[in-house]
């Protein structure tokens, strides 16, 4: 008798806990039911027709390579040439750009950090027509100081006084830059310093690579690297809109010549376009001239890459053949 009592409550406790495992089963089935069924109608709802920007083709861009892309959607509106891997100079300073902000994000360095400078930071930072402003080792600069230095004036001795700052040596922090790289799936871009320019003008300096090696990129992966920062940290765009700066009591122009209200004496062409609000401009013998723009048309935002064009108008003028094109689809 006592056997058969302690069948029957074994047989009920089996009983119960298939009972309960079949629940779960069927709950757990109507959840993947009822998420399947919101996923489906995620997909089928179409995007507002204001962020759609239908693709462009007709367009005789005058560079080596150019991409414009939604920078909502990601799709690519127009493209030329913009698989290549090319000399890019120092449009590369945008993933200079997001290790310190990523960085400053993390704790490992704050704004107001104070800077030492370096040999190899004062000596490109004081070379004629390397776009600098002029750093001295007696001095003790910020985190911010040289972030807006390298952001708005595309300073290289700024830029690798902040590479030596995270990573204790150029060599270093170029490592950081093309792991990062890969991980953001950067497949036509390797790095072998932290501001673009080629490894034979940083004065015996350089740590990876050959002379003759610069950073490669391709205008894909520039789009995609400045869609990344700019959504992730859109107060990047506080700071290369703004059309000079001061830095130890002396003043200095954006290299950035579209945006709104810019005067330039080197020119006679008017450059600006409303509502372009960065990004980062590159120049070395070997690039050409380059921009990497970014412009909000009411409702929509744009990226656009341009590689490699003669003249340094060019840059600015392809750009805003590209602009206009969308401008005509938004406003039509």
């Amino acid at each position: 008798m006592k056997r058969i009592k302690q069948l029957t409550i074994l047989l009920t406790l089996l009983f119960l806990t298939a009972c309960n495992v079949n629940a779960s089963v069927n709950d757990g089935k109507a959840e993947l039911t009822e998420l399947s069924e919101r996923a489906h109608a995620l997909e089928e709802k179409s995007m507002p027709e204001r962020y759609i920007i239908n693709p462009i083709s007709n367009l005789d861009i005058k560079a080596e390579a150019a991409v414009l892309v939604n920078a909502l959607t990601g799709d690519v509106i127009f493209e030329k040439n913009s698989s290549e891997s090319l000399p890019v100079a120092s449009m590369s300073k945008m993933m200079t750009e997001l290790l310190i902000l990523e960085a400053v994000e993390e704790g490992a360095l704050r704004w107001k950090d104070t800077v030492e400078i370096s040999d190899y930071a004062y000596v490109i930072s004081n070379h004629p027509g390397f776009s600098s402003v002029l750093l001295q080792q007696d001095e003790a600069y910020t985190i911010q100081e040289l972030f807006n230095a390298m952001a708005i004036r595309s300073a290289n001795g700024a830029t690798i006084a902040l590479a030596e700052a995270l990573s204790g040596s150029e060599k270093e922090f170029v490592a950081l830059m093309n792991d990062r790289a890969r991980e953001l799936g950067l497949e036509d871009t390797y790095f072998v310093n932290s501001t673009g320019l080629t490894n034979h003008d940083l004065q015996g300096f350089h740590s990876t690579g050959s002379l003759d090696d610069k950073n490669m990129m391709s205008a894909n992966d520039l789009a995609v690297l400045a869609k990344y920062v700019i959504n992730r940290y859109p107060e990047l765009l506080e700071v290369t809109k703004m059309k000079e700066f001061d830095f130890q009591e002396k003043t200095y122009a954006n290299s950035n010549w579209m945006l709104p209200g810019t005067e330039v004496d080197f020119i006679d062409i008017d450059v600006t376009f409303a509502g372009v609000d960065g990004l980062k401009t590159g120049f070395t013998d070997e690039a050409g001239y380059g921009f990497t723009g970014t412009v909000q048309m009411d409702d929509v935002r744009v990226i656009s890459v341009i590689i490699g064009t003669e003249e340094i108008e060019d840059r600015f003028l392809e750009t805003i053949t590209l602009y206009e094109a969308v401008l005509e689809q938004t406003k039509g």
